[in-house]
């Protein structure tokens, strides 16, 4: 028993020894405290080590595979559908709620699309902007619209 530990061991050395001549975990670790990180511990604690991380992971796979053979067996498929039972439909009315009423009067939601317009077409839902005695603003905007086609060459 104790050469398989010992043998163990010098596996485990010359495996961990390798890993650390590699460039990219070297440059990666420092060096000064990757040497010896083994050989600083002493026998007892290595023990300790070894079963803190060692348990909980053989603990965890155990009880993994617990739990997915105990859940195959547990699994009860499901019964056929009783005969007795009377199907029927259920009316619309009881799923869906009923139209709403039309909270905003006077407005058309759509209407039908026209390629050709005339002015009484559109008077309907023509609304001037500058109406109500703005004529100020009507001048100002003609002012600016005659100044800008004006300097356009």
């Amino acid at each position: 028993m104790g050469d398989k530990i010992t043998e163990l061991r010098g596996w485990l050395k010359e495996k961990l020894e390798g890993l650390l001549k590699q460039p990219k975990l070297l440059a990666r670790l420092p060096k000064e405290k990757l040497e010896g990180l083994l050989a600083k511990l002493p026998a007892d604690r290595r023990i300790i080590l070894t079963l803190a991380i060692g348990v909980p992971i053989i603990l965890l796979l155990f009880i993994t595979g617990i739990t997915l053979s105990v859940k195959d067996k547990t699994a009860k498929p499901m019964p056929p559908p009783a005969s007795n039972v009377i199907t029927r439909r259920i009316p619309a009315e009881d799923l869906f709620l009923p139209a709403e009423p039309d909270f905003v009067p006077n407005v058309m939601l759509d209407r039908e699309r026209r390629t050709q317009w005339t002015a009484d077409d559109a008077m309907p839902w023509w609304q001037d902007p500058l109406k109500d005695g703005e004529q100020e603003w009507r001048d100002q905007i003609e002012k600016t619209v005659d100044e800008i086609m004006e300097n356009v060459p």
